[in-house]
């Protein structure tokens, strides 16, 4: 089981103005709040996108958020990504990631879900993750020795 490596996922939660990573809590079934990204402080700092209609320009913010995924991805500090906010800032933020970190990308979700709190959060995101208890059994029934092998 040693060479079963542990899935590691990261939720970039934003809305172009906030921001904020969430990760799996096991022991409480749900998504917790690992790092708060902030608010973006810069001088003319658009509003948050409300829909597709809304095509506002948030730039540095974007940037300032993909330069921190990147050196996480550089620091070995996450496995997946799932980059949860509205199409444009979602978008304006893939292109900004290095390769390595496109390579953990798993997926995008087209919402502005920045407002909820972890437990609100955790309703919408469940099909972003496996438990882990049944990640472990199918894990231990592929490794040699194990139910499956």
């Amino acid at each position: 089981m040693d060479d079963v490596k542990r899935v590691r996922l990261w939720v970039l939660v934003t809305d172009g103005q906030r921001a904020r990573i969430v990760v799996p809590d096991a022991p409480e079934g749900r998504f917790r709040t690992l790092l708060p990204l902030g608010v973006c402080a810069y001088p003319h700092c658009p509003p948050p996108l409300r829909g597709h209609a809304e095509h506002r320009h948030h730039g540095a913010f974007a940037s300032d958020v993909a330069a921190r995924l990147n050196a996480a991805v550089a620091d070995d500090a996450f496995e997946e990504l799932l980059i949860v906010a509205p199409a444009m800032v979602a978008h304006e933020i893939r292109e900004l990631l290095t390769g390595a970190a496109l390579e953990r990308l798993e997926g995008t979700v087209d919402h502005d879900f920045v407002g909820l709190d972890d437990v609100e959060l955790s309703d919408h995101l469940t099909a972003w993750w496996v438990q882990p208890a049944c990640a472990m059994e199918m894990a231990e029934a592929r490794a040699p020795g194990g139910a499956g092998g």
